[in-house]
């Protein structure tokens, strides 16, 4: 089978209305990769790479080293990162717009092809340490018509110029000792002219690690506004973690590499937003859990910064209407007088 069939795009979160699909260009562009190799080694490499981020005891060891490997994750794990920082964007920066980006730990470009996206960005600096990865966002970039200042280096090691309106880092602190993440963490945030966003995988542990990032960053006096309401301190259980999901459409070739049938797989991930000159706010609640929807009813596990609860409204209810649009992620004013 000719490898431009083998599309990966995505099926559209509910709550946003839309499909969230991978650009048209980066498709292309991914499939011309696809070509160079043989699907049997795409199959190998694929099972070497998920090995190698399963074991990963970050230590900042080197996953993705060469050309064969980066190909293989633009197709297979890329649009699960891009989806992911997609959803956060869109839950806290849908409508806003900005003038310049900073991705550390950039990959393929995931992340600046989301913001893109999402707030119309069309220029960014990327810091990437591996030269295959970097070739690959080179082409992406080239391919999209957008301008990429793309600059080798170890995350650990860059220091930034200037300042940026979005900086991001995605699944890349994980991989980083506690001592490495607290000064790249510092970085980042000096760099920040208005959003910080950090986003990870949807995991106990990396949701213990965007909890250990929001008290770092707070002690430096930085404002949480997502996806906590009001930037309040999580009040889940030990044993509770918050996280979201997006759903990405499994292609054939993504179906081949990586074993199974299921049409999709649900990427869970959790994320921490930073707001630095005030621009954007904080929500008053956030739905934490996907809504139970009975006749006549639809219930709510609802985040208000103290506690999570669930919130039943039936119809005729205030808030009823605005309720059945919701979705495991969307921010939620919970109604006067509504508490159960």
């Amino acid at each position: 089978m000719p490898y431009h069939a083998y599309y990966v795009v995505f099926l559209g979160l509910k709550h946003y209305n839309e499909d969230m699909i991978l650009p048209a260009y980066v498709r292309e562009q991914t499939e011309k990769l696809a070509e160079r190799y043989k699907p049997s080694d795409l199959k190998k490499i694929s099972s070497a790479i998920s090995e190698a981020y399963a074991n990963n005891k970050g230590d900042d060891s080197r996953l993705i080293t060469t050309d064969e490997q980066a190909a293989v994750y633009a197709a297979v794990r890329m649009p699960a990162t891009y989806a992911a920082v997609y959803s956060a964007l869109k839950a806290i920066a849908d409508g806003e717009s900005f003038s310049s980006m900073l991705d550390v730990g950039a990959g393929t470009g995931a992340a600046f092809f989301a913001a893109h996206e999402v707030t119309g960005v069309s220029g960014a600096t990327l810091v990437e340490r591996e030269k295959s990865m970097i070739s690959v966002a080179r082409t992406f970039c080239k391919a999209g018509g957008l301008e990429a200042v793309i600059i080798k280096s170890d995350a650990t090691t860059f220091d930034p110029d200037g300042k940026y309106d979005l900086v991001t880092v995605s699944y890349a602190l994980n991989e980083m000792n506690a001592e490495a993440r607290e000064k790249l963490l510092d970085k980042l945030f000096a760099a920040t002219n208005r959003l910080l966003l950090v986003v990870e995988s949807g995991t106990p542990k990396a949701f213990a690690l965007q909890k250990e990032t929001r008290s770092y960053l707070a002690r430096k006096g930085a404002r949480l506004v997502a996806p906590c309401p009001d930037g309040a301190v999580c009040s889940l259980p030990g044993d509770d973690w918050c996280h979201f999901t997006c759903r990405v459409e499994r292609s054939r070739l993504h179906k081949f590499v990586k074993g199974g049938d299921a049409p999709y797989e649900d990427e869970k991930f959790t994320y921490s937003a930073f707001c630095t000159d005030g621009s954007l706010k904080a929500c008053k609640a956030r739905v934490l859990r996907h809504p139970i929807t009975e006749k006549g009813k639809i219930t709510l596990a609802v985040c208000d910064g103290k506690s999570m609860s669930p919130l039943t409204l039936r119809k005729g209810d205030d808030g009823y209407k605005e309720a059945r649009k919701l979705g495991a992620g969307d921010a939620f004013d919970i109604p006067p007088d509504r508490s159960d």
